[in-house]
């Protein structure tokens, strides 16, 4: 057995049996169906309402919880001085919050499907770039901070100020999916030309998740064990 596949296993065993992990497991699916009842009659506000503005909530939560099995013990100060691949340390880590994190999001989504149909699915593909660029927020804070205080707090900053963002740019405004029509351009081609904002507004979310991760990993390896 690698040692990828015995450090998993660790992780979602202290994931399955931490309270705040369950409590956060039990409350997603009662917060998207206390959701979708108050405003199901508007489909596009409420997958908007929780897969654009709760879902990158829990985002933050579940990555501060990873990143803090070692960041908060000090153990990756120990793992910087064994010869292995720094990179692999917010790999791991960034990997293991996205499986829980999709994994959570597809059961729920399941579930809303049977009420909101296929349009479900649409809106939680079309909301992932947000959270990789919210991720990487949350991962750059914890590496600079050296604690996963600071990627708390880093995360839930940038999730407040993007609640406010409805007056942006609609290249770089996070909430996209209750905007009038977009119900229509997403059902149907996403590459014609009038929607092509749309995919570059989530190409600059995905863009950042990917420079701030790579800046974590520049900052880990300048690091001294």
């Amino acid at each position: 057995m690698s040692g990828f596949s015995i450090r998993l296993q660790l992780w979602l065993k202290l994931w399955f049996t931490s309270l705040p992990a369950i409590i956060l497991m039990l409350l997603l699916p009662v917060a998207a169906y206390v959701l979708y009842m108050a405003s199901s009659y508007r489909l596009a506000f409420f997958t908007s309402l929780f897969y654009e503005r709760a879902a990158p909530l829990v985002v933050v939560f579940i990555l501060q919880w990873c990143f803090s099995i070692d960041y908060d013990s000090k153990f990756v100060g120990q793992l910087l001085t064994y010869p292995i691949a720094r990179w692999r340390i917010i790999a791991e880590r960034a990997l293991l919050a996205s499986l829980l994190f999709i994994s959570l999001m597809c059961l729920v989504s399941i579930g809303l499907a049977f009420f909101a149909g296929g349009y479900i699915w649409k809106g939680l593909l079309l909301s992932i770039p947000v959270y990789a660029g919210i991720g990487g927020v949350v991962v750059l804070g914890t590496v600079i901070g050296r604690h996963s205080i600071g990627g708390l707090c880093a995360g839930l900053a940038v999730w407040i100020l993007s609640l406010y963002g409805g007056a942006s740019s609609l290249y770089i405004r996070p909430h996209l999916l209750a905007l009038p029509g977009l119900y229509e351009y997403v059902s149907g081609n996403l590459l014609a030309g009038e929607n092509r904002w749309i995919l570059y507004n989530r190409l600059c979310y995905i863009g950042l998740g990917l420079l701030l991760s790579v800046l974590s990993i520049l900052h880990i390896n300048r690091r001294s064990g």
